[in-house]
């Protein structure tokens, strides 16, 4: 069933980025419209001034020239559909990292080019003729245009500058709104705020182009104007006039690029058609996708994201009837089966990403050398008992109660003959190890086959975005059912969910002693570890009265009242 609830979330999400494409080409219509503007600004002349630049935009030579980059938009759009679609693994060194992610990263680079360049060649077009053509007749003779070169180059570095500063090393993420808007008005907002910045982000790709053409400028037309057989002209680069157009098409690649991937964020953020349990009167066409089923697609991140987000936002929805859903028994058999397969499946999720958050966090040395030891803690107390075993023994006297193999800490001497090395092995170690300290010593080899510090544990965290929401969600269905769960589907299953959440609790608490050493932002581990805090602190402050009947009396619930208490 898994492989079925996989295609038709794909077909769904596929559906959606169609929709992106679509609006990313529009877009580029739109931008053009602005470009001309200010290229054609007359303040004497408004009326024509608007109307000559509605109709070059509507005229037969802009559709034409349109196509070349229409198709690089939607060459975009495939491969940004496959950045976000794609599967994310974890790759320890940057030498796996470049086999798993290299090619995708360099047709996502070209695709980058592509439209940065066609996108100046297009408007290059639309400017006065000293700017518009690549050759033109000087001294009777064809010349190359130092003017036409730069701004085509302009258009290429704005691109890849782009691409650097957002795509390179970080993959594609979706922002969820916190506030619930429609599509009108997330558009709205996205192109002001995008105009608004955009110019003044361009500013220093521009004049960092600029200080590199006037050092390097002259090689590049001297190899073009002898790949070209042309002549070179004598125009200089530092033209205001050349500035200002340089900038302006800066401006426009960076709001093309960052609103096509504002697109696809906005649609793939929208809400799945989830449903709490399959209805089974509803034909065999209705493919119906269930909470659970899309949580379990682990290998596709955004289904998993968005089903996380679907059920932390029914679960905090007032009256919510999936809610309702949720503590309803099943027929037949008048059992919990919904809230069954929710909670088996959550705490799987933030189990097994406990388990790997322990083991990733092993390889942080800060926090490996904080471990206690048992043998240095417990020294004189295990002398002790060896002492008291020996003297047992000695005289004949039985424990009257066994002890649990667990307590029989003492180390046992080991009787085996130890091997002793001969010459041939001691010089085959040596060996090794002079070899190795020759490979760390060679640039490059630690940087590439060499797994950073903590490199799993910031993968972890910066991945944990269903896990915020899954333990959010079920705080907030325990709150909930003390006053809407009339059958008490959640008790049998609340000390599981307190369990698991104090130990993800535990664990961050420990981690964010070495957070300092990580090269990593704590923006993903502090929303991890306050939604965890948030999530145990609702569930233990609704049932205080019940916590010494749900969690037996120990460490364990000390630990939930003095967090309660204290915080």
């Amino acid at each position: 069933m898994s492989g079925a609830t996989m295609m038709t979330c794909k077909l769904m999400l596929f559906s959606r980025c169609l929709r992106a494409v679509l609006l990313s080409v529009l877009v580029q219509f739109l931008l053009l419209t602005v470009f001309l503007l200010f290229v054609n600004f007359e303040l004497l002349h408004p009326v024509n001034w608007v109307a000559g630049t509605l109709r070059l935009v509507c005229s037969f030579y802009t559709w034409f020239a349109s196509i070349p980059l229409i198709g690089a938009v939607i060459l975009y759009g495939v491969t940004l559909s496959q950045q976000h679609l794609a599967e994310r693994r974890y790759c320890g060194t940057r030498y796996r990292w470049t086999l798993q992610n290299g090619p995708r990263k360099l047709l996502f680079l070209g695709a980058h080019l592509l439209v940065g360049y066609l996108t100046a060649w297009l408007y290059t077009g639309y400017l006065h003729s000293d700017y518009r053509h690549l050759l033109y007749r000087c001294y009777g003779r064809d010349c190359l245009s130092s003017y036409h070169v730069f701004l085509l180059g302009m258009g290429s570095v704005a691109g890849c500058y782009y691409f650097v500063s957002v795509h390179m090393r970080h993959e594609v993420s979706i922002d969820y709104a916190i506030l619930e808007q429609s599509r009108t008005e997330k558009l709205r907002e996205l192109l002001y705020a995008t105009l608004r910045k955009a110019p003044f982000i361009s500013l220093l790709p521009t004049l960092s182009y600029t200080l590199v053409f006037a050092l390097c400028g002259s090689l590049l037309k001297s190899r073009l104007c002898h790949l070209l057989d042309v002549e070179a002209d004598d125009r200089s680069a530092s033209n205001w006039r050349l500035l200002f157009y340089a900038w302006m098409l800066t401006t426009q690649i960076w709001s093309n690029m960052h609103l096509m991937r504002c697109f696809y964020a906005m649609l793939l953020s929208e809400d799945l058609p989830l449903v709490v349990a399959r209805n089974r009167v509803s034909l065999a066409s209705e493919k119906q996708v269930t909470v659970v089923s899309a949580l379990g697609l682990f290998n596709v991140y955004v289904v998993q994201s968005l089903a996380a987000h679907f059920i932390y936002k029914e679960a905090r929805r007032k009256d919510s009837p999936v809610r309702l859903e949720i503590f309803q028994l099943t027929e037949p058999g008048n059992r919990p089966a919904n809230w069954r397969e929710l909670c088996d499946q959550s705490l799987s999720i933030v189990g097994s990403f406990t388990d790997d958050l322990i083991e990733s966090m092993r390889q942080i040395s800060l926090i490996k050398a904080n471990e206690p030891h048992s043998d240095m803690v417990n020294g004189p107390l295990l002398a002790e008992k060896l002492l008291l075993r020996q003297h047992n023994q000695l005289y004949g006297i039985r424990s009257a109660v066994a002890p649990p193999p667990s307590a029989d800490a003492v180390q046992q001497w080991d009787t085996k003959p130890r091997h002793v090395p001969n010459w041939c092995e001691r010089a085959s170690q040596h060996m090794e190890e002079s070899l190795q300290r020759l490979l760390r010593r060679i640039p490059g080899i630690m940087y590439l086959f060499v797994e950073p510090e903590g490199a799993r544990t910031i993968f972890l965290l910066e991945n944990s975005l269903p896990v915020v929401w899954l333990t959010q969600a079920l705080a907030e269905i325990c709150v909930a059912s003390l006053q809407e769960d009339r059958y008490g589907v959640v008790q049998d299953d609340l000390p599981a969910i307190i369990r698991s959440l104090l130990r993800l609790k535990c664990e961050l608490d420990k981690l964010s002693n070495s957070m300092c050493n990580l090269r990593a932002t704590n923006v993903s581990f502090n929303y991890l570890r306050c939604a965890v805090r948030r999530s145990l602190y609702n569930i233990c402050n609704s049932f205080y009265d019940y916590l010494e009947e749900i969690i037996p009396i120990g460490e364990e619930l000390r630990q939930l009242q003095s967090f309660v208490h204290h915080g």
